[in-house]
């Protein structure tokens, strides 16, 4: 989460009182600080009636402007680092480099959270320009929100496997678990479809279990497919400490263990590896 405890200061800072007349007004500054908490109370969901409460067209607009401020070299530049620093890899994808800001609520149509940072998403570029240019309508596929919705509950996200082709294809995909509203699940797999990760991923795993030779060469050696699995498990584990229950590798690791034949020396064609 973000540090909120600015939020007005930010505000006076781009929109001084001294400015005469000011482009926002106190009022309208407590009309933004209004919609600040809607937003934070209703999770950042898409609500129409956000998009004009309470503020002037012209005070709307002042206020998407104001985002050219959220820069390297803006008013709020200390804001832009603070945010960007909060994410080590894009939340959205689970392995891009993090490099924009992403605005929840599209800024070009909730122009009132244009510079709110819970409105404002690390992410890389490819799920920024992935990202639809307009807020969903139906509920069922509006996206999850980074900040505001606590997914840990459950272990929903599995990676199935394949190595009938001679290598390993895995197929991630969202799974209903108990306590999972049919909502949540139609979101997390409309998530799936809008960043392309169906896509995305199969370059990651090759990449990422070529890192591995040596560990799964080790580990098969010295207790064969237990041997294997039991590494696997262990790193499965291991990486739900690190990124969480639901992240792509920990799923990976898990599939792959759920693999007789990937863990019974299989990985040595389907990744290319040099058998002993």
């Amino acid at each position: 989460m973000p540090d909120l405890s600015s939020i007005r200061s930010d505000l006076d800072l781009i929109f001084p009182d001294a400015v005469m007349p000011p482009t926002l007004s106190l009022a309208d500054k407590n009309v933004l600080l209004e919609l600040y908490w809607l937003y934070q109370e209703g999770q950042g969901r898409p609500n129409p009636d956000w998009i004009t409460h309470g503020l002037s067209d012209a005070a709307r607009e002042a206020i998407l402007q104001a985002y050219g401020e959220i820069s390297d070299t803006g008013k709020l530049a200390v804001l832009r680092a603070s945010l960007k620093a909060l994410a080590k890899i894009c939340p959205y994808c689970g392995f891009g480099e993090v490099r924009d800001l992403d605005h929840h609520l599209q800024k070009q149509i909730y122009k009132s959270f244009s510079v709110f940072p819970l409105n404002l998403i690390p992410s890389c570029s490819k799920c920024n320009g992935h990202k639809p240019r307009k807020p969903r309508v139906k509920a069922k596929e509006q996206h999850i929100h980074a900040y505001l919705e606590d997914l840990t509950f459950c272990e929903f996200f599995v990676a199935d496997i394949d190595l009938s082709q001679g290598a390993v294809l895995a197929t991630f995909r969202i799974e209903e678990q108990d306590g999972m509203s049919k909502e949540m699940l139609l979101r997390l797999r409309q998530h799936l479809k809008d960043f392309k990760l169906g896509e995305r991923y199969p370059s990651q795993v090759n990449t990422f279990l070529a890192s591995q030779e040596v560990s799964l060469n080790d580990n098969f050696l010295a207790g064969g497919a237990e041997g294997v699995r039991e590494f696997l498990l262990r790193c499965a584990a291991a990486n739900v400490r690190s990124f969480g229950v639901n992240d792509w590798r920990g799923a990976l690791f898990t599939g792959l263990a759920n693999s007789n034949q990937f863990c019974d020396g299989g990985f040595y064609e389907a990744l290319g590896f040099l058998p002993p």
